[in-house]
């Protein structure tokens, strides 16, 4: 059973991800498990396919997972992106093709399964576990609520597994700060009529607040987002509300949705994530295709002058912001400068769970 101050994010599993979560202290990561979400097969707009096979886009998964992780602690693995019918050129099933991998790396591997994965992917969900021992995620979202024991019930039965052995993660993806109240109130009914409330290893209380894009911020300007879900998450355990206490996750200084849209109609705008106290602070310039990448210098000086900057020695991101903002080494690029505002967010959630006081 975790900490009540452990932090679990959920990666999309991009290299800035992957370069965000290398380049954490020892100590920083001792306090999180990561959620993987395998991300879906890029697309060729060009030629109207998938820019890799199977085999391909999963090759070097358990290596690139143990050299970015690299500490003797577990992993969350969701494969909820790839195709149901997809199958590795041998006929492996992409799942227990991940997990051998991750085995062969000495990778702490948990899958995470949901309501609407198929038998077969349970299945290999379920022989992990008994290879392994380590247990089963099972992920909730919304429309599971709707005759949640039935379902519960069945998952559990097909997978031959007892809810001590499962951490249950209820993943609200997406919420409108407007709606903090009703998402609040919403969550304690779901959590206090549980099945089994008590019997999970872990509940994990899962969402963000981060749109999909930064279109309502004009370019230009400096932007406040309000951390929604870790403002209803300290409510939760703060008060009397529930009955147990979930762990706190998040997306990072991401979205729930993998970004899937033709480059060739974007225009991306530079900007910088940064986290600070109960906000998201968006640092955004202008479009990248016409302006430059030369712009993240100055936004990288208004992060360091704004007064809620951390500082240089808070986190590698930090560092990173620090340097750019005065024009040591390159300007940086978009994967760059996420990577800094994900392993700053990172370290930032790490520090606040370590303060937040708990009754």
């Amino acid at each position: 059973m975790f900490d009540e101050r452990r932090y679990v994010p959920v990666l999309k599993w991009k290299q800035g991800e992957q370069k965000a979560i290398e380049s954490l202290t020892i100590t920083i990561k001792q306090g999180l498990t990561p959620l993987i979400e395998v991300a879906p097969i890029d697309w060729d707009f060009d030629n109207g396919t998938y820019k890799k096979t199977i085999d391909e886009h999963l090759d070097g998964f358990g290596e690139i997972v143990s050299r970015s992780w690299g500490i003797d602690g577990s992993v969350f693995v969701d494969l909820l992106y790839i195709e149901p019918n997809d199958r590795m050129a041998s006929g492996q099933h992409p799942l227990g093709y991940v997990m051998d991998d991750l085995r062969l790396h000495f990778v702490k591997a948990i899958p995470v399964t949901a309501c609407d994965r198929d038998a077969t992917y349970n299945r290999e969900v379920s022989t992990a576990h008994q290879q392994d021992g380590l247990g089963i995620c099972i992920r909730l979202v919304e429309e599971d609520f709707d005759n949640l024991h039935t379902r519960i019930d069945g998952l559990l039965n097909s997978l031959h597994i007892g809810p001590t052995e499962v951490d249950l993660v209820i993943d609200y993806r997406h919420v409108d700060p407007d709606s903090r109240t009703r998402t609040t109130l919403l969550l304690t009914g779901l959590i206090n009529s549980m099945p089994y409330l008590q019997g999970w290893r872990n509940i994990i209380l899962c969402g963000t607040a981060i749109p999909k894009d930064l279109s309502e911020i004009g370019a230009d300007n400096v932007g406040v987002i309000e951390r929604t879900e870790w403002l209803i998450w300290k409510r939760l355990v703060q008060t009397n509300l529930l009955t147990r206490r979930p762990i706190f996750g998040d997306y990072g200084v991401a979205h729930p949705e993998p970004f899937e849209a033709d480059p060739r109609l974007i225009r991306m705008s530079a900007n910088i994530r940064y986290t600070g106290e109960n906000k998201f602070i968006m640092f955004r310039g202008r479009d990248l295709r016409k302006n430059g990448y030369a712009q993240y210098y100055q936004l990288a000086a208004q992060v360091v002058a704004h007064p809620e900057y951390s500082g240089p020695q808070f986190s590698a991101g930090d560092h990173y912001i620090y340097e750019a903002a005065n024009q040591v080494g390159t300007s940086g690029s978009p994967q760059t400068w996420r990577r800094a505002g994900t392993n700053h967010h990172w370290t930032y959630v790490v520090n606040d769970l370590s303060n937040v006081t708990l009754p």
